[in-house]
C-alpha cells in the first residue's frame, strides 16, 4: 500500500499530494507519516534525474563500458529482459516514442502489468517532457474506468518507464459487435467511459485521442468494464497544478486520430479544451450506433496536409439515420443483428434522441457542443428515462410525446377513468331518459343479455378454434418429422442398418392419446425388420468372441471375453458344461480366433490364460469335458487357432513375434515356424489367422500387412500362389474341396477376398459389407460362404457365382463369429452385443419367393386377393399363375375378362352372350346375370375394395354409354346411369390400367380423360358431371387416379414430372408433388386413402406420399435389370404390387410388398413383451 501510494504521489506537486494524503481514510497515521517522509526525500533527489544531458551521459557510460566484445549491450529490450522488479513477456504495442510491454512484477507482489518504456533514442527534451506529462496525468487520476498507474522508474541505460494496470480488453466497438449488444447495453458501457473522461477533466486532463481502441472493454462477473487508456498525447487544462501545463507538439505535427478529432485539433492556432474530448466521445457514440465513425478527414496529418484536414473538418457530417437509410438491405441486416434488433428497430432507435445527442456532441463549433461530459451523460440518461433532452428544441409535441412515454401507465389510467366517468354519465343520462319506459328498458336489458351471451359463445368458439389450430400445428409438425424420419428409415433399411431402422420406427409407437401416425410405410418396415429373425437368441454376460457347432451339431461351444469357454446343449437336455473358467486379467481386446475345431467337429482347441504364471495355454478337448492336452505357448498371446483334420496338429499366430507356429498336439513339439512380419507390440494386435484345408494337405497363414502364405503340410513348402489383402488378416477359411481360400481383414477393407488356390480362376473381391470382416466360414456342403462384419450384418454368398443371396440382420453390434452346422442348415453367430444367434438358413434364401414372373404382354391380368397368384385371359382362355398355377385352365369362348373375388371364386365378364358370371376356378357357374342382348361392347371392372362390379356398354342407335353397378357375388343391380360420352372418350372409360380413367372405391364416381388436356368427373348415381379440370397441356394426361371417396383427383401430364392434386368439390389445387424426374406412368391411392403411390418410366424409384400433408414418406428402388415399374395397392390395403419389365427379356415380374396390419403388429409386440 505504501509503495503504490508513493509511486502515484511522487509525480504530483507538494500541495496536491499533501491534500490528497490528508484526505485518505484507508491509511493509518503512521503510514501517512512514512509516505510523507518518502515524498520529502524524493524532492531531494538529484536534479539530473530524467535530465536529457544526464541521460545521454549515462548512455555514453554504458556504451563505453560495453565496448569491445559486448556489442549487443545497447540493443533494445526483448522478451525475458528484467527492468527493476519486472520481467518483460510480450510486446503489446508501440507508439511514436514509447513501447508498451506485458510484464510480470515479481516483488513485492506477483502480478501482470503494462510497462511503458521510452524508445531507444527518443531522448529529446520534448519527448521526455511528454513522457513525464503522461506519468503525471495517470498518477493524478483514480477512477475504476481508467487504467491505474502502479510505479515509475528508470532503466539501467537511463530510459524512464512507468508501470500501469494491465487491461485485458478489446476496443469498445469490437466488443459490442462481437457480443451483439443492444443499444441500451452499448450506452451503459459508453456512459462508464464518459464518466471516466469526466473524471480526467475534473483532474485537469484532456485526453485528445479518444477513439474505440483507447476505450477497452473487458468481461467481469459483475458485467463488462470499460477502461480508458493511452494518455500519451493528453493535455492539461489551464490552471491545473501539474508540472507541465501544455501539450508538447512540434509545429506542423498533428497528434490524434483524424476520424475522431475535433475541428479545432486540426488548427495550430486554436486552443483546445475539454470539449475536444466531447467531440471524440460523440464520434465513438456515432460509431456504436451505425458501425462506422462520422464522415471527416482520414489518413496521416502533417503540415502539408493541414489545409485538407481543415476542409474535411468543415464539411458536414451525415446524420446516423441517413447512414442507415443509404445502406443496402444486407448490410443493414448485418448491422442490426450485431445490435440484437431488426433493421426497422435500429432505424427507429437511432433516428430520435440518440441522433440528436451524437450530432450535438459532433458540432463543429465548440460553443455549440455540450459544455461538459456530464451534459452528454445527462442527455443519454434523460433519453433512457423518456425525458426531454437538451440536444433538440423543446417543441410542445416533443415534450408531450416524452410525457406520454414516461407516464404511460398514469395516462392510460386517467384515460380509462375519464372514459369510465363519461360512460357512467352517459349511462345515467340514458337511465333518466328511459325511466318512463320501464317495459322498453326491460326489453333492452334482455337484448343486451342475449348479445353478451352470443359474444361469450363467439369468444368460446374462437378459443376452441385457436386451440384446434394450435393442435393442428403441432400435428403438422409431427407429420413433417414423421415423413423425414421415414425417409431416413428407408435409407437405413437399404443399408441393412437394422438398429438405425428400428430406432426410427420406435419413435412413432403411439403413446397415450397422441395420434397414431404409423402408415403403410411404417408397417412395411416393421415387417421387414421382423420378417426374418434368428431361430434362437441366447444372451451372455460377456462379449462373445467365438461360437461354433460341436460334434453332430446338437451342441454349441462359445468363447467369451475373459476367456470363458462353455459347451451348451441346443436341445436343453443338459446344463452348460464349463470347459475353461474366465479370469479377470485376461480381457481380450480383439475379435481374434481364440476357439477352433477340427474339420470333423470332434475336437476343440481354445485359448486359456494362467494368471498365476502369466502364460497362455492352448487346451484341447475331445468328447469329454476334461482337456485331453494342454500346450504352453508362452507369455505372448496367440491368435488365429486352427486344428488339423484328426486333431494331430495345432497352428497359431503370435502378433508380438510376427510368427506362426505349428505344434504337434500329442507331444507339444514345435514342428514348424514361419516368420510373416516384424513383431507388433501395440494394443491393437488383432491380426493373425490360420486354417487347415479339409484334407489336411494345406495350411494357410495370415498376419499383418495383408500377407497370406499357403504351405504344403508335407514339407512346409509354400505354394506359388501368394495372396494378399488390404490391412491385417483376421480370418481365413478353405472351401470344402480346398480349391478356394476366403480371407477377411481388419479396418481398411470391408471386402471378402476369394483366392483360387489352383491358379485356374481369377481372384474375386466380394463387396457389400461396410465394416471390417471378422469371420468367414464355408458351409460343409460347399454351396454357401458366410461372412460376419463389424457393420452388424452377416452375408451369405452363393459359391457357384459368388452372388450375395441373403443379408442376416439382428445383431446390435459387431459380429465376430459365424459358423455352419454339420448339415449346413443352421448358422451360428456371436459378437460384441453379448449374444449368440442361431439362424435357419433356408428362411433367408427365399427372398424372391414373392416375385411372380410372367411373359409380356399380360392381357387382362388379375391378382388373387393376397397377391400370391394371378390369372390372365387370352382368347377366352383363363390361365392361372403363381400360387394358383396348379389349377387347370378355365376355357370358355365368351370370357373376355376375369377377376379374383376370393381364393376360390372368380368374377367373369362375357361377350357372347353378354353376361356376368360367378365361377369357381374349375369353371363351375355359381351365379349368372344376363345383360340385354342388344348392348354393344360390354366392358367389366371389379372394385375389390367395395366388392362392386362395374359394367360399361354402348347402347345401339344412340350416343349414350350405360354404366351399371352390381353387388358381388349376388350380382344385384345397385345403379344404372346413361352418360353422353363421345366414342373416343368411351375407350378411355374402359382403360383404367393405362391411367385414362379411375373409379372411386364404391363405383359412385368416375374420372376419365376426356381429351388430351381435359379431365371430367361424373357422378354415376345422379348421372351428372360434378367436376372438370383443364390442364392446358396438349402433350397428354398421365397417371389419372381418383381418391377412394371420389373427392380428390391426382394426375400428371407428360410435359412435366409433377403430380397435381385437385379438390373436386372446390375446384382448387390442393398440392403439387415434386419428386420424379421422368414422365409419370401410374398413380394409385391406398384403400384407406391415406397414401398415394407413384411410378415413372425408366429406372425411377417408386415413391409413396402422405395424403394429409402431401409429403413423401417412402422410396422403393426398382429391381436391378428392370425398368418402367407400375405400382398399385391390393384391396386389403396391406399389400402393394410392383410390376416391372426385364431389360433383357420379354418378361415382367410382379413383386408383392406386404405391410402387416396394426392389429397383427400389436399382437406380436404384446407377445414379445
Amino acid at each position: 500500500m505504501i509503495e503504490s501510494t508513493f509511486a502515484k504521489y511522487k509525480l504530483l506537486p507538494r500541495s496536491v499530494w499533501q491534500a490528497e494524503l490528508s484526505s485518505r481514510g484507508d491509511l493509518s497515521l503512521m503510514e501517512k507519516e512514512e509516505i510523507a517522509r518518502l515524498l520529502d526525500s524524493h524532492q531531494l533527489m538529484p536534479e539530473g534525474f530524467m535530465d536529457v544531458e544526464k541521460v545521454r551521459e549515462r548512455q555514453d557510460q554504458v556504451t563505453t563500458s560495453s565496448a569491445g566484445g559486448n556489442q549487443g549491450a545497447w540493443n533494445d529490450f526483448e522478451a525475458g529482459s528484467i527492468i527493476g522488479p519486472y520481467r518483460l513477456e510480450t510486446k503489446l504495442g508501440e507508439g511514436g516514442f514509447g513501447v508498451v510491454w506485458r510484464a510480470r512484477q515479481t516483488e513485492p507482489v506477483v502480478r501482470e502489468v503494462a510497462l511503458k518504456i521510452l524508445k531507444l533514442g527518443m531522448d529529446s527534451v520534448a519527448i521526455l517532457k511528454r513522457f513525464k506529462v503522461e506519468q503525471q496525468m495517470l498518477a493524478l487520476m483514480e477512477h475504476p474506468n481508467i487504467a491505474k498507474l502502479i510505479e515509475v522508474g528508470m532503466t539501467r541505460d537511463g530510459r524512464p518507464f512507468f508501470a500501469m494496470e494491465l487491461v485485458r480488453g478489446v476496443p469498445v466497438t469490437k466488443y459490442c459487435d462481437d457480443k451483439k449488444l443492444g443499444i441500451r447495453e452499448r450506452l451503459g458501457i459508453f456512459v462508464d467511459a464518459c464518466l471516466a473522461v469526466n473524471h480526467a477533466h475534473q483532474k485537469g486532463v484532456i485526453h485528445r485521442d479518444l477513439k474505440p481502441s483507447n476505450i477497452l472493454v473487458m468481461d467481469d462477473p459483475s458485467g463488462p468494464i470499460a477502461k480508458v487508456i493511452d494518455f500519451g498525447i493528453s493535455q492539461a487544462t489551464r490552471g491545473s497544478d501539474m508540472l507541465f501545463t501544455q501539450a508538447i507538439t512540434a509545429r506542423g505535427e498533428l497528434l490524434g486520430t483524424p476520424a475522431y478529432m475535433a475541428p479545432e485539433q486540426f488548427s495550430q492556432n486554436t486552443s483546445i479544451d475539454t470539449r475536444a474530448d466531447i467531440y471524440a466521445l460523440g464520434a465513438v457514440l456515432y460509431e456504436l450506433m451505425v458501425g462506422r465513425p462520422p464522415d471527416g478527414p482520414s489518413g496521416a496529418m502533417t503540415s502539408d496536409g493541414l489545409q485538407g484536414a481543415l476542409n474535411g473538418a468543415d464539411s458536414g457530417i451525415t446524420r446516423p439515420s441517413a447512414v442507415l437509410r443509404r445502406l443496402d438491405a444486407g448490410d443493414r441486416a448485418i448491422l442490426a443483428r450485431q445490435r440484437d434488433v431488426s433493421g426497422m428497430e435500429l432505424q427507429s432507435l437511432v433516428s430520435h434522441d440518440l441522433e440528436w445527442i451524437a450530432m450535438k456532441a459532433l458540432e463543429r463549433d465548440p460553443e455549440v457542443r455540450y459544455a461538459t461530459v456530464v451534459g452528454l451523460v445527462d442527455d443519454i440518461r434523460r433519453s433512457e428515462a423518456n425525458e426531454p433532452i437538451s440536444a433538440r428544441s423543446p417543441s410542445r409535441r416533443y415534450i408531450f410525446q416524452k410525457y406520454l412515454r414516461r407516464n404511460r401507465g398514469t395516462v392510460m389510467a386517467c384515460c380509462f377513468i375519464t372514459l369510465a366517468l363519461l360512460v357512467a354519465a352517459l349511462f345515467s343520462a340514458r337511465e333518466a331518459r328511459i325511466s318512463q319506459h320501464a317495459a322498453a328498458l326491460a326489453d333492452r336489458a334482455r337484448s343486451v343479455e342475449k348479445e353478451s351471451r352470443l359474444r361469450s359463445e363467439v369468444t368460446a368458439r374462437r378459443a376452441e378454434r385457436a386451440e384446434r389450430e394450435a393442435v393442428q400445428q403441432r400435428e403438422t409438425a409431427r407429420r413433417h418429422a414423421y415423413a423425414a424420419d421415414m425417409l431416413l428409415a428407408f435409407q437405413s433399411h437399404r443399408k441393412n442398418d437394422l438398429r438405425g431402422t428400428s430406432r426410427l420406427l420406435r419413435q412413432y409407437q403411439p403413446v397415450g392419446s397422441s395420434r397414431d401416425l404409423r402408415g403403410w410405410e411404417w408397417r412395411y418396415l416393421w415387417g421387414q425388420t421382423r420378417a426374418k429373425t434368428a431361430l434362437q437368441v441366447v444372451d451372455y454376460s460377456e462379449r462373445v468372441l467365438s461360437a461354433l457347432f460341436y460334434s453332430s451339431g446338437d451342441s454349441l461351444v462359445t468363447f467369451e471375453d475373459h476367456g470363458r469357454i462353455a459347451l451348451r446343449s441346443l436341445g436343453g437336455e443338459r446344463s452348460d458344461i464349463l470347459l475353461s473358467a474366465s479370469s479377470d486379467g485376461s480381457r481380450l481386446e480383439s475379435s481374434g480366433g481364440f476357439l477352433t475345431a477340427n474339420p470333423e467337429g470332434t475336437m476343440i482347441a481354445g485359448l486359456h490364460y494362467n494368471e498365476a504364471t502369466a502364460e497362455y495355454l492352448i487346451k484341447i478337448w475331445g468328447a469329454e469335458s476334461n482337456p485331453m492336452y494342454s500346450l504352453n505357448v508362452g507369455r505372448r498371446r496367440p491368435t488365429g487357432l486352427a486344428l488339423s483334420p484328426g486333431g494331430h496338429l495345432v497352428a497359431f499366430f503370435v502378433p508380438a513375434e510376427g510368427e506362426a507356429t505349428v505344434m504337434e498336439v500329442a507331444s507339444g513339439a514345435v514342428v514348424h515356424r514361419e516368420k510373416l512380419q516384424m513383431g507388433n507390440y501395440s494394443q491393437l494386435d488383432q491380426e493373425g489367422a490360420c486354417c487347415f484345408s479339409a484334407d489336411g494337405k494345406l495350411l494357410a497363414l495370415g498376419g499383418g500387412h495383408g500377407r497370406i502364405l499357403i504351405l504344403q503340410v508335407s514339407d512346409w513348402a509354400p505354394l506359388p500362389k501368394k495372396p494378399r489383402v488390404t490391412g491385417r488378416v483376421t480370418t481365413l477359411a478353405f472351401s470344402p474341396d480346398g480349391r478356394q481360400l476366403a480371407a477377411g481383414s481388419l479396418f481398411q477393407d470391408p471386402r471378402v477376398s476369394i483366392f483360387d488356390v489352383t491358379g485356374d480362376e481369377d481372384d474375386i473381391r466380394l463387396e457389400g459389407h461396410s465394416g471390417f470382416i471378422a469371420k468367414v466360414s464355408f458351409s460343409p456342403d460347399g454351396t454357401l460362404l458366410a461372412s460376419g462384419s463389424a457393420d452388424q450384418n452377416i452375408k451369405l454368398w452363393r459359391t457357384k457365382d459368388w452372388a450375395e443371396v441373403a443379408n442376416l440382420s439382428g445383431h446390435r453390434d459387431e459380429v465376430w463369429a459365424v459358423g455352419f452346422s454339420p448339415d449346413s442348415r443352421t448358422l451360428v453367430s456371436g459378437g460384441k452385443d453379448r449374444s449368440v444367434r442361431l439362424w435357419q438358413v433356408k428362411d433367408w434364401l427365399n427372398g424372391d419367393a414373392t416375385a411372380l414372373v410372367l411373359a409380356n404382354p399380360c392381357p387382362n391380368l388379375a391378382l388373387t386377393p393376397d397377391g400370391g397368384g394371378a390369372l390372365t385371359v387370352r382368347e377366352g382362355k383363363v390361365t392361372f399363375h403363381g400360387s394358383a398355377e396348379g389349377v387347370p385352365g378355365l376355357e370358355a369362348s365368351g370370357i373376355s375378362q376375369a377377376f379374383w373375388i376370393s381364393a376360390d371364386s372368380l368374377l367373369c365378364g362375357e361377350t357372347t352372350p353378354p353376361e356376368i358370371t360367378i365361377r369357381s376356378p374349375s369353371g363351375h357357374v355359381e351365379h349368372r346375370h344376363r345383360l340385354p342382348e342388344d348392348v354393344l361392347e360390354p366392358r367389366y371392372q371389379y372394385l375389390g375394395e367395395s366388392g362392386i362390379a362395374v359394367v360399361t356398354m354402348r347402347l345401339p342407335g344412340s350416343g349414350l354409354v350405360r354404366v351399371d353397378r352390381y353387388e358381388v357375388p349376388s350380382l344385384e343391380l345397385i345403379s344404372s346411369t346413361d352418360l353422353e360420352i363421345p366414342e373416343s372418350v368411351r375407350e378411355n372409360l374402359d382403360n383404367s390400367q393405362a391411367g385414362y380413367s379411375s373409379f372411386s372405391h364404391d363405383g359412385g364416381r368416375v374420372a376419365l380423360k376426356y381429351n388430351w388436356d381435359v379431365i371430367r368427373v361424373y357422378d354415376l348415381v345422379m348421372g351428372e358431371l360434378v367436376g372438370a379440370v383443364d390442364t392446358g397441356d396438349q402433350a397428354g394426361i398421365q397417371g389419372l387416379c381418383l381418391s377412394p371417396d371420389g373427392k380428390t383427383l391426382a394426375y400428371a401430364v407428360r410435359e412435366r414430372p409433377i403430380i397435381e392434386i385437385h379438390d373436386i368439390e372446390t375446384g382448387l389445387s390442393r398440392a403439387r408433388l415434386e419428386g420424379h424426374n421422368l414422365v409419370i406412368r401410374k398413380l394409385d391411392f391406398s384403400p384407406d386413402g391415406e397414401r398415394l403411390v407413384s411410378t415413372a418410366i425408366g429406372s425411377e424409384p417408386i415413391l409413396l406420399w402422405d395424403t394429409v400433408e402431401w409429403e413423401q414418406v417412402a422410396s422403393f428402388g426398382p429391381t436391378t435389370g428392370c425398368v418402367s415399374p407400375l405400382a398399385w395397392f391390393l384391396p386389403s390395403g396391406e399389400e402393394m404390387v410392383i410390376r416391372e419389365s426385364f431389360l433383357e427379356s420379354n418378361h415382367c415380374q410382379l413383386r408383392i410388398l406386404k405391410a402387416p396390419s396394426i392389429g397383427l403388429i400389436n399382437q406380436q409386440e404384446a407377445r414379445n413383451r
